[in-house]
């Protein structure tokens, strides 16, 4: 008896496995990351702003040419706690309403030194939560960045398997 629930648990899971591929084709790595975070899209732009602000693009490489934001994102999202990521937004929140009240922008739209000096004022400021948001978030950032493929294989020379595995190899025999 326990062979044929066996049998048609297989059956079950070989169809949903063939089946699979026609429903997920369309599937985007940007529509995922929305479906699987705890920011909104308009939060999302302002990570993207700060990764943009501390490693900015030289022509070649920059913090967001790599994925960085989406890296941060993910981090935040799925490994932290929940108050933590409440604290995350509530200070990118704050970010925003501080370029606001300075510039009459948002932070995304703000130009690169303003948003360079929006960011230096959370890091020398009195507010121990601000400090702490700007430290994580550069600490974060440059993590990012440096363990991204790109940087890590072009820049580091980094091998997954160093040495290379030849299996035919001629030997001379006394």
């Amino acid at each position: 008896m326990k062979r044929r629930d066996a049998l048609k648990t297989l059956m079950i899971a070989s169809g949903g496995v063939i089946t699979l591929p026609a429903w997920a084709h369309a599937w985007k790595a940007d529509e995922m990351l929305r479906m699987n975070t705890a920011f909104t899209d308009y939060e999302i732009s302002i990570i993207s702003s700060i990764v943009d602000t501390i490693l900015p693009s030289n022509g070649e490489i920059g913090g967001l040419s790599v994925g960085v934001d989406k890296f941060l994102v993910g981090l935040i999202s799925h490994c932290y706690e929940k108050e933590f990521r409440g604290n995350i937004r509530a200070n990118l929140h704050e970010l925003d309403s501080a370029a606001k009240e300075t510039v009459g922008k948002s932070f995304p739209n703000c130009e690169q030194e303003t948003q360079e000096e929006l960011l230096l004022a959370m890091s020398t400021g009195d507010d121990e939560d601000d400090e702490d948001f700007f430290n994580f978030m550069k600490r974060q950032t440059i993590r990012g960045f440096e363990t991204s493929e790109e940087v890590m294989v072009n820049y580091h020379g980094w091998v997954l398997m160093p040495g290379f595995y030849d299996g035919n190899v001629d030997m001379e025999t006394n």
